[in-house]
């Protein structure tokens, strides 16, 4: 079940801090609790996804892209993923989230996430394919920009980022998963 509780008292705390450039870094505290562990006993690959996506929110409170997105009755969507999972984060230990906009282009706005444990040690890290949208289309990353009055430079993206970014343009869709 999605942890709505959790996600109303990451929003509180998000109003709580000082406001943001939407081109810095985002960072907040966690602590991963029993119900983010699978039978492992490790925080599972699909709660992490969930606890990346508080942060966007939490981002987002701060950038003020989440009072404009009531204002205009816009959403939000994830579009793709690629995440790397390399050390696991195990029942109550402490971890951080590291969050910012890594670029975006016409339609899409690609943010960076990663989870650090108390040792500076990365733990996972993914980069989203986000969108916001109005009645399911998703809005010109140019009208969002302006909306949110960013005039800086579109940031030069990192050439592992451009190229999945590029990679993702040449993927066939529908896939053709045809039984043999």
């Amino acid at each position: 079940m999605y942890p709505f509780i959790r996600l109303g008292w990451t929003l509180i705390a998000a109003r709580k801090m000082p406001p943001m450039n939407p081109l810095d870094m985002h960072v907040s505290q966690h602590r991963c609790r029993l119900v983010d562990c699978d039978i492992f006993a490790e925080m599972n690959n699909g709660r992490i996804l969930t606890l990346y996506e508080m942060g966007r929110f939490q981002a987002a409170v701060r950038m003020g892209l989440w009072a404009l997105l009531k204002k205009k009755r816009w959403g939000l969507t994830v579009a793709g993923t690629s995440i790397r999972y390399r050390k696991r984060i195990t029942p109550f230990e402490k971890y951080e989230t590291r969050t910012k906009i890594a670029t975006w282009d016409d339609r899409f706005v690609y943010i960076e996430q990663g989870m650090f444990k108390k040792d500076g040690t990365c733990a996972s890290h993914v980069l989203f394919r986000t969108a916001v949208v109005e009645k399911g289309r998703a809005v010109p990353t140019e009208v969002l920009l302006n909306a949110m009055g960013i005039n800086e430079p579109r940031p030069e993206p990192a050439g592992w980022v451009q190229n999945w970014i590029d990679a993702e343009a040449t993927r066939t869709w529908p896939p053709e998963l045809n039984p043999t």
